[in-house]
């Protein structure tokens, strides 16, 4: 037989390390005192950052918001509308004697948008001490007033204005004097949601009123009368007054021609030396008219809504 070799391979045996953490009192003095130290470099470093900084704020507000050179002296409003630099500082409550680098540009044109009135606003600084303010207003053409939900014409208190678009805003206290005189659009009738503030009117026949309002400006500007009253009757009608005291029932649509046959039949009875009291301009031909007698005063029956109106004129 043939011998065999065999052999054993030794493998070694896993290493064994041992770890020793040498603790003392000195050794933990000395371990504190380095960290002690870089943690002093590090708030060192922080007092120097922290005493630069208010240095630098210090010196920029000295220089910016505590210079006299810099203190507001003049508001540039820009409007096109009545308001003034005077109403700008009353609803911003902005101070005279601040600096025009203290001013919160856009603090002060939320404070202005939150007005309905108002539709945009931009602010800016001109250097030295000059803000500057561009302004633009809601135009009123009309007061409304319904009083189911108490609004009252020409109150600035009670009232909203309307602009052509038909958007209800409040009377600003720069607007009392100009709007004293607009015409009144009255409904009677409406329902949830057809009147709110800073938006537009939904109540169909009210905007058809606005219309003939609107239109009534243009057309009798070279008038010796005009409208201020104007009525919605019902769904296809509206009633209006002429400063004159005549009643006129006018359709939803249509309105220029009905006017100019407005103007007409005033012109001719005024040159017969005949004065009207009533006329409907619906239907396009025989408008039915009904003359005051002569020297008597216009009638004061009819509808109810017609003595509102007549009530109004009176105002």
């Amino acid at each position: 037989m043939s011998r065999r070799k065999t052999s054993r391979v030794k493998h070694p045996g896993s290493e064994r390390r041992l770890h020793l953490k040498v603790s003392s009192p000195r050794i933990v003095c000395f371990s504190c005192l380095r960290h002690l130290k870089r943690s002093s470099k590090l708030l060192l470093v922080a007092v120097l950052l922290v005493g630069i900084l208010w240095s630098v704020r210090a010196g920029m507000r000295e220089f910016f918001i505590e210079n006299d050179e810099f203190q507001l002296r003049h508001v540039d409003l820009e409007s096109n509308g009545e308001m003034t630099a005077e109403h700008f500082g009353q609803v911003t409550g902005l101070d005279p004697d601040s600096s025009i680098f203290a001013l919160k540009l856009r603090e002060l044109k939320g404070q202005l948008l939150e007005r309905p009135g108002i539709e945009t606003a931009e602010l800016s600084r001109r250097l030295p001490g000059t803000l500057r303010v561009r302004v633009e207003e809601r135009k009123p053409i009309a007061w409304l007033e319904c009083r189911p939900l108490g609004i009252v014409g020409r109150n600035p208190v009670a009232g909203i204005l309307l602009d052509k678009n038909g958007v209800c805003f409040p009377c600003d206290t720069w607007w009392e004097e100009k709007s004293r005189l607009l015409p009144i659009l009255l409904v009677s009738q409406v329902e949830e949601g057809d009147i709110t503030i800073g938006k537009e009117i939904r109540h169909h026949q009210a905007r058809r009123a606005l219309e003939l309002i609107r239109l009534s400006q243009e057309k009798l500007s070279g008038e010796a009368w005009s409208l201020p009253v104007v009525a919605v009757g019902n769904d296809y009608s509206l009633e209006a007054v002429t400063s004159t005291g005549v009643l006129a029932t006018f359709g939803m649509y249509d309105h220029k021609a009905q006017l100019e046959n407005l103007i007409i039949l005033l012109r001719a009875g005024a040159g017969e030396g005949e004065s009207m009291a009533m006329v409907n301009l619906i239907p396009k031909r025989n408008i039915p008219v009904v003359f005051k007698e002569r020297g008597s005063l216009a009638p004061q029956s009819g509808s109810r809504l017609q003595r509102d109106i007549r009530a109004l004129l009176q105002q």
